[in-house]
């Protein structure tokens, strides 16, 4: 494991220091505030501080392992909260596609930075299933209170923005710590592409699939076996609403005019915090079969990874009235009433028309995927 330092989660050893950390840290403390209760008034900003600095000082205090951080701090306390308060219902299906004695490769679509492996994680847990280890981008490694509470929940980093062979070393690292983390007989999450699918359109990078392969090249393991043997599990998580819309919007309709998006400061942090705390309405996700077929390299796989996702995805009535809104015409009416399509479009009434376009073609697309990727009935929700 030595060998992998640079890259993998936090040991129970390490977890002391880090618990210390965490509890002090004053991001932390005012992040928690602002999401329990975004609309705190700042003369009693300092008592909360101080309330929530105790209860985390105490909470964590407590922590010897990464299971207990995972199922007491993250399960019990963030998770529950996140379902209680932001989510209508969190609902799931296929999880009898999984067996309790084999290891698993989740590969999912990407909306939420924070939710999407969390969740999972959440439903797998509950399904008596192991936390998978989870792929986190080194991007997303913004802060000292960040890093920690993404290594502390068994994330392991991705680097990016290399230099050509200094990137290819970091995937060769990579792939053997995945096979690592599969020898041991443990599962791992991993988004189907690098960055949220903003424009709502899901599609894997074949580079993701031909990482794993490295590890396995090296063992002259035919391509089609190492597939087999991997048990790729493709997941659709399907949000009925996004809490960062808005946001994801405007970002679009910028690159669509300048071609380029600035991020700002703390812009990721923001998403976190919006996508954790907002309103996501009802939530599913659609464990599918893991690929048993014969492929002839990563871009079938890849393929195979879309149109599962495609069809696994549950579609909303909000995507039914985005996609005839868009297209101008009823195709879908039977799927939404008169007070669904009045809420939905209401949300966005003062919203700058050209944006408003853009965020109502997001909410389309997942249903135009399915129809390029389904040979069912089109009209039939997910």
């Amino acid at each position: 494991m030595d060998s992998f330092d640079d890259i993998r989660p936090y040991r129970d050893d390490e977890l002391p220091a880090v618990m210390a950390r965490l509890a002090k840290n004053e991001l932390l403390v005012s992040t928690v505030r602002m999401i329990v209760w975004p609309g705190c008034p700042p003369l009693l900003s300092r008592p909360v501080d101080y309330i929530i600095r105790t209860l985390l000082k105490r909470k964590l205090g407590r922590i010897r392992s990464v299971d207990e951080f995972q199922r007491k701090i993250v399960g019990d306390l963030l998770l529950n909260w996140v379902i209680s308060h932001s989510i209508d219902k969190l609902s799931s299906s296929g999880l009898e596609n999984l067996s309790h004695d084999r290891s698993y490769i989740f590969i999912s679509n990407h909306r939420d930075i924070v939710l999407d492996s969390a969740l999972l994680n959440y439903t797998l847990h509950h399904a008596g299933h192991k936390v998978p280890y989870i792929a986190f981008g080194d991007n997303l490694l913004i802060n000292e209170v960040v890093s920690d509470l993404i290594r502390v929940n068994k994330a392991f980093i991705v680097r990016r923005d290399l230099p050509p062979r200094e990137q290819l070393k970091a995937l060769k690292h990579l792939s053997a710590y995945i096979g690592h983390i599969r020898e041991e007989g443990n599962h791992f999450w991993i988004a189907q592409r690098e960055g949220r699918a903003k424009d709502g359109i899901d599609a894997t990078n074949p580079a993701i699939i031909k990482m794993f392969y490295l590890n396995e090249r090296k063992n002259q393991t035919d391509f089609s076996e190492f597939v087999k043997s991997y048990n790729m599990v493709p997941v659709a998580v399907s949000y009925e609403k996004d809490p960062c819309d808005r946001i994801k919007g405007w970002e679009l309709y910028r690159r669509k005019k300048t071609g380029v998006h600035k991020k700002k400061r703390n812009e990721d942090l923001i998403a976190m915090a919006a996508g954790i705390s907002g309103h996501k309405g009802r939530v599913h996700i659609t464990f599918g079969k893991p690929l048993d077929k014969d492929y002839a390299n990563e871009k079938e796989v890849a393929q195979a990874v879309d149109e599962a996702i495609h069809r696994q995805y549950r579609l909303w009535p909000c995507n039914f009235i985005a996609h005839d809104v868009i297209s101008g015409t009823d195709t879908y009416r039977n799927q939404y009433n008169n007070q669904d399509r009045e809420a939905f479009l209401g949300k966005y009434h003062n919203l700058n028309p050209e944006v408003r376009k853009v965020v109502l073609q997001c909410f389309a697309n997942p249903v135009n995927s399915r129809n390029r990727s389904c040979q069912t009935d089109s009209g039939s929700p997910g």
